[in-house]
C-alpha cells in the first residue's frame, strides 16, 4: 500500500474514529473534572469539551474533503467516498453531543450533588 492510499483511507475514516474517541475521552474526563471545577471555581471541563468539539469538527472536515478527492488505485472509489461521507456525518453527530456537554459544563458549576 502506498502512502497516498494509506492517507486516503485514514482521511476517509478520520471523522468517525477521531470524533468518537474525543467523545469517549470527554465522557471519561467528565467524571473527574467536576471536582477540579468545584474546588478551583473554574470551568476547565467546559474548556476541554470545547477543544474536543473543535477537534471533532476538524476531523469531520478532513473526512468530507477526502470524499471530494478522486482516489487512485482503489477497486471501488464510490465505496471510499461513501465511507468518507458517512464518517463526516458521524463526526457532526459526535460534535453535537460534545457541544451539548460543553453547554452543560458552562451551566453547572461542578459543586451540585
Amino acid at each position: 500500500m502506498t502512502l497516498s492510499r494509506a492517507y486516503a483511507r485514514l482521511a476517509s475514516w478520520a471523522g468517525l474514529c477521531v470524533s468518537a474517541s474525543a467523545w469517549a475521552l470527554n465522557m471519561l474526563l467528565g467524571q473527574m473534572l467536576p471536582f477540579v471545577d468545584c474546588t478551583r471555581q473554574s470551568h476547565l471541563s467546559a474548556l476541554v469539551s470545547s477543544g474536543l468539539t473543535a477537534l471533532a469538527l476538524l476531523a469531520g472536515c478532513v473526512s468530507w474533503r477526502s470524499a471530494s478527492a478522486t482516489p487512485m488505485g482503489f477497486g471501488s472509489p464510490e465505496t471510499l467516498r461513501f465511507d468518507a461521507r458517512l464518517s463526516a456525518l458521524s463526526a457532526i453527530m459526535f460534535a453535537f453531543a460534545l457541544a451539548l456537554q460543553t453547554l452543560a459544563s458552562w451551566a453547572l458549576s461542578g459543586c451540585e450533588r
